[in-house]
């Protein structure tokens, strides 16, 4: 068996070659689960996006798919490296490197006013919740003129399902759904970050014509979310609880009371 990264171990299928022979292809370094890359894959590949925008693109992993299937992809990252390292392995990319919250909104001012098809958008850049939030909400601003698909990374994550909640979904009458758990997240395996709460993606569907009353954010796997949740705290109070136990024990045996 080939050796892998440590941070890779768990992770079953994402090592498995008959894994991408059923997809079709083989991106190196994609950091998503093999059912978010199932679904990223099918939804792009039936979609064929005439435009698409990518929010984080790190090693390009999934920038390959969207490329693949997509007439026309801007990737924005605040790390220059990633344009460099990048460029020539793709010619239909336009990379665009600095902050989403600045970069984003003349984007889809300059497509909205080019009439421009934006059908597909993937964030998975700053992770906080005030990132997130700031960059769901710049796209809020934006009126689709095709249907346009929404797709947010890591939704299990607790920092960014809280900005992906705190977003005004209800401002822009031209959603129509939103799902913050299209593929449900995992405690996660990898040894650095282990039992920590991560991948999962949401998706939001936005329409050229406006939705009919009110919308409602649907979340299918809130109960496991929460569940996992409380093991997460749990596991973490178990060292804490136990070194108060030690501190107590501590005192008592150096600092008897007087008699």
């Amino acid at each position: 068996m080939d050796q892998i990264e440590e941070d890779w171990s768990g992770l079953g299928l994402s090592h498995f070659p008959l894994m991408y022979e059923a997809i079709g292809t083989n991106p190196e370094n994609w950091f998503m689960s093999p059912a978010e890359k199932m679904v990223i894959m099918t939804l792009v590949g039936n979609l064929k996006p005439k435009l698409a925008i990518e929010i984080g693109t790190r090693d390009g992993g999934c920038l390959t798919v969207i490329s693949r299937f997509a007439e026309k992809v801007y990737s924005i990252d605040i790390d220059p490296k990633v344009a460099q390292r990048l460029h020539d392995r793709f010619n239909n990319v336009e990379f665009l490197t600095g902050p989403s919250r600045d970069i984003l909104p003349p984007l889809l001012t300059k497509l909205a006013d080019e009439k421009q098809e934006l059908g597909f958008v993937l964030v998975d850049g700053d992770h906080s919740a005030e990132g997130v939030r700031t960059d769901i909400d710049i796209l809020l601003k934006y009126t689709p003129c095709v249907p346009l698909y929404i797709f947010m990374h890591d939704s299990m994550n607790p920092d960014c399902r809280s900005g992906m909640r705190a977003a005004d979904w209800a401002s822009n009458p031209y959603v129509h759904a939103v799902e913050l758990d299209l593929v449900g997240g995992i405690l996660t395996p990898v040894p650095r970050l282990y039992g920590q709460a991560w991948e999962g993606l949401a998706l939001a569907i936005m329409k050229p014509v406006k939705r009919n009353g009110p919308l409602t954010i649907t979340a299918r796997g809130e109960l496991m979310v929460q569940c996992a949740l409380a093991q997460q705290r749990r596991a973490r109070s178990i060292p804490r609880r136990a070194l108060r136990k030690i501190k107590r024990l501590f005192k008592v045996a150096h600092y008897p009371p007087f008699s």
